[in-house]
């Protein structure tokens, strides 16, 4: 049995990866500062958390991961280098379990958390049994992480610190694309560049999935194709799918009693012309277009869309 040892354990993207990791058979021990809400329930699923840093903590360990806020200072990090203990951060070690699976990154300005969580449930509900990691809690599972036996493994890429360009994702979606993280990139240029960086991650069968209503998604349409990339766009505003030749349009948008939105949805991959109906319980314009984006993932898995819908 594997030990690996996480170094800033309690943060939920490193937490994300030891739950994962122990559901997978791996003995998983970590470190932190404070015992977060996070680190609390890794503890009840039978985790070996140390409060504080201190070079005795990585005893046993074959592997060390260490958060992007850990420094190279670290005792832990410090002592694991001088014991020639391989020393991960969180992108690159994610990128080696994603390559060993159909990955499902979803980055974007805003939206990627819940459109992750939509995937991964949708997934799950088909039977698929996915591997999922989330920058949030499912609330349907009430866990941030998932190992499962199936063939997808769905990630939420997110862009601060160029964290998705470690990622090695099959399908991408692009929910939208502003500037933000001034720390990190201080123009829109500098953001659109890791963007662009992160369509070029995908292999030359991958598939780009990005929201036609977006001006800045939209961007990076000609990068996927200077790749040959496969490119899928979805919309709420018809007048813009002519960006891909695969698309996907919500067509009826109703306010339903629940909050959210009942609506159709139409597209011209693998589903003649019929209309799919869907009722959404969350509020917002929003979040159909997430759902949409869900169920373009679905469709480019050849997975039936009325059930997942």
């Amino acid at each position: 049995m594997t030990h690996v040892h996480f170094i800033g354990i309690g943060g939920s993207g490193l937490s994300a990866i030891a739950r994962l990791l122990k559901e997978s058979g791996y003995k998983v021990t970590g470190s932190d500062q404070s015992l977060s809400s996070f680190a609390a329930d890794l503890q009840s699923i039978g985790i070996q958390i140390f409060v504080g840093h201190h070079p005795r903590n990585i005893s046993g360990a074959e592997l060390v991961i260490r958060s992007s806020a850990i420094k190279d200072e670290n005792p832990e990090v410090k002592a694991a280098l001088q014991a020639n203990i391989p020393v991960y951060k969180r992108a690159d070690f994610l990128g080696s379990l994603m390559e060993q699976k159909i990955g499902i990154g979803v980055a974007g300005t805003h939206g990627k958390t819940t459109t992750t969580a939509m995937i991964a449930w949708m997934l799950y509900e088909l039977n698929r049994d996915p591997s999922f990691i989330v920058g949030g809690t499912l609330n349907n599972m009430q866990v941030n992480a998932r190992a499962g036996k199936g063939e997808t493994f769905v990630i939420e890429a997110d862009e601060y610190d160029r964290m998705f360009l470690g990622l090695k994702p099959h399908i991408a979606v692009v929910t939208n694309l502003e500037h933000d993280h001034p720390d990190c990139f201080p123009t829109f240029n500098d953001m659109y560049s890791a963007f662009e960086g992160y369509v070029d991650l995908l292999p030359p069968d991958g598939t780009l999935i990005v929201c036609s209503d977006d001006e800045g998604a939209v961007t990076l349409i000609p990068a996927a194709r200077r790749k040959g990339l496969s490119v899928v766009s979805y919309s709420i505003q018809g007048e813009m799918t002519i960006n891909s030749p695969q698309w996907m349009q919500a067509r009826t948008m109703k306010p339903n009693a629940n909050g959210g939105y009942d609506f159709t949805f139409a597209t011209n991959m693998g589903m003649g012309s019929d209309l799919v109906n869907v009722s959404l319980q969350v509020p917002g314009e929003h979040n159909v277009r997430n759902a949409l984006a869900a169920l373009s993932v679905a469709s480019v898995l050849g997975l039936p869309l009325q059930e997942a819908a």
